[in-house]
């Protein structure tokens, strides 16, 4: 994935630099960042509350999260399913059924949050929040 992120990069004539890390041990020195943006990535760590320190420790004071997350959904029946589909989801890496909005508010402070659906996906994986954050 990286080598065609690369090429995209490049086919933009933009001059970007590709880094291939994991959001729970990121490479970068302490408060270098204004802003970080997730998507679709706090379903699929082994560690929200690991993930979510990296982000605030390399966001700048005044920094910023800016998040896109499908999340557990507020329909008991829904959330059920999601509990239920969990073990097949895992299988690639995937947890609809995470409270994400708690975990990020509780890192956070959240600045906006918008609910809304994903579009055309499958019931369980529809509910999502788009939103910012400070760190």
């Amino acid at each position: 994935m990286r080598r065609r992120l690369g090429r995209r990069v490049a086919a933009l004539g933009r001059a970007a630099e590709v880094v291939d890390a994991s959001v729970e041990r990121l490479p970068f020195p302490d408060a270098s960042f204004d802003t970080v943006v997730g998507t679709l990535v706090l379903c699929s760590v082994p560690d929200q509350q690991k993930a979510l320190a990296e982000i605030r420790c390399v966001l700048k004071p005044s920094g910023r999260l800016l998040f896109l997350e499908h999340v557990r959904s507020d329909d008991p029946k829904v959330a059920k399913r999601q509990d239920r589909i969990r073990p097949l989801y895992n299988l690639v890496g995937c947890n609809p059924n995470r409270a994400t909005l708690t975990a990020i508010e509780a890192a956070m402070t959240i600045e906006s949050v918008k609910h809304g659906e994903v579009p055309k996906a499958p019931t369980v994986e529809r509910p999502m929040i788009v939103g910012t954050a400070r760190r």
